[in-house]
């Protein structure tokens, strides 16, 4: 019953009892019952208007905790858009509408190795050699400016030691320096300097190999002769099933060159590469290991380059590869050949295949092996083989590794290869153990 209503009633019934009261002089029985019911109206009026309080109370905690969650949301559908820097695959600088950022990675490897190798003859005299190196300090700047289609990469190499990747020249020296543009229907251009698209191995960044350091039969008949590093243009396109890469640029295996009134030193110079994907998705070939649980991925390739060398002899040297890598999820294999003619009378046309794979015995444990031949073509003790193996320590991923690989040369090697703490020695049998500490972060 409404207050209202209950008022209405006690006083009619008051009103009632009053006048029956003064009609019979207002007796001791009646004053009790005015009483009573004044202290029911009393009692009824305190229980309504705490349920009002009640009420109130509680509508205006619902609309407190309502904003609260409304704001709460508003902020957390906000933090992604307008992060400003964090860790992501690299740590990151970005303004808050994403058109503009800075991705900064590290790739840290130290090494330590021992070689022993035997060089003369009656006796022949052996040479051994150990020690620590810092094989490879790397910073890299990458992100994008205007928009997310335009991108760009600056890769700076501290230090590095023995190392071919370079043609010989000291650190420090700038790697990637390039712009990309991404037309989002497969097509990008890149302008600037870049790896030159060749072979399989060497687009593989240093911190995701599988081994401590990329093949000689890579290095000596890929990246000198066919591959490395290039300043120019690079047009690429992507499907989902294929993908293909052509350069231009100055000359092949050329960086942080300088124009003069000479330049360039080549008349053209092309480098390209075209995959066939047969399973799998592309990412999964960014690094060489095939993590358990991956998908099966199978994908072949082809590279060429050539360039006409600005000489009175009209040098044109060339080179081609041909590769495979099959993953199947905790396991891998892949194969090579190369072939390079360096277009001198000499000859110096080298020829070279390699058979490397790996297995995962757990999770962040894998075996690996690889066996390579390589035909120097230079005369007297031109062909070598070398086989090695060895297991990973995935601490996490690429991003943190310890490896020891041990290799065998099965013949004298004719020139030195300190990048891959090999040395020349005119007697087989040369052995060298090889321990890294890998960081790409």
């Amino acid at each position: 019953m409404s207050l209202t209503k209950t008022v209405g009633f006690v006083a009619v019934t008051t009103l009632a009892i009053g006048g029956a009261a003064f009609g019979t002089e207002q007796n001791n029985d009646t004053l009790a019952q005015i009483a009573e019911l004044k202290a029911q109206i009393a009692s009824l009026k305190g229980a309504e208007n705490g349920q009002w309080l009640t009420e109130q109370r509680a509508s205006e905690i619902r609309g407190i905790v309502t904003d609260v969650l409304a704001d709460a949301e508003t902020r957390s559908s906000l933090q992604g858009a307008a992060a400003g820097s964090g860790y992501n695959g690299g740590f990151f600088l970005s303004s808050a509408d994403g058109n503009y950022s800075m991705k900064i990675n590290v790739l840290e490897q130290i090494r330590w190795s021992f070689n022993n190798s035997e060089n003369g003859t009656n006796p022949s005299t052996t040479t051994q050699a150990n020690g620590f190196e810092n094989k490879r300090t790397r910073l890299t700047f990458g992100g994008n400016m205007v928009d997310s289609s335009w991108n760009y990469k600056l890769a700076y190499y501290l230090a590095y030691s023995n190392d071919a990747e370079f043609s010989g020249q000291a650190a420090p020296i700038l790697a990637d320096a390039f712009v990309s543009k991404d037309f989002s229907n497969g097509f990008t251009v890149t302008v600037g300097q870049f790896k030159l698209p060749f072979s399989a191995e060497y687009n593989l960044d240093a911190g995701n190999l599988q081994f401590t350091d990329y093949s000689l039969a890579n290095t000596i008949a890929g990246q000198i002769i066919g591959g490395g590093y290039g300043q120019g243009i690079q047009f690429g396109y992507s499907a989902d099933q294929f993908r293909v890469h052509g350069a231009y640029v100055n000359a092949i295996s050329e960086q942080n060159q300088s124009w003069n009134a000479g330049s360039p030193g080549t008349e053209w110079a092309l480098s390209g590469r075209a995959e066939f994907k047969f399973a799998g998705d592309w990412g999964q070939f960014n690094d060489a290991q095939s993590w358990k649980g991956e998908a099966f991925g199978a994908v072949a390739g082809l590279g060429y380059s050539s360039e006409m060398i600005d000489d009175a002899a009209g040098t044109n040297p060339s080179a081609l590869t041909l590769d495979i890598t099959v993953d199947f999820g905790g396991a891998n294999v892949t194969a090579a050949y190369y072939w390079a003619d360096a277009d001198t009378t000499a000859g110096n046309n080298p020829t070279a295949y390699v058979l490397a794979g790996g297995v995962f015995l757990a999770d962040d444990f894998e075996l690996v092996a690889r066996y390579e031949s390589i035909d120097n073509d230079t005369g007297a003790n031109d062909s070598f083989g070398t086989f090695s193996v060895g297991g990973n320590w995935y601490v996490s991923k690429n991003a943190a590794k310890v490896s020891v690989d041990l290799g065998y040369g099965m013949d004298a090697f004719p020139t030195d290869q300190l990048y891959a703490n090999w040395v020349a020695a005119n007697q087989d049998g040369q052995w060298v153990v090889r321990g890294q500490m890998s960081f790409s972060f």
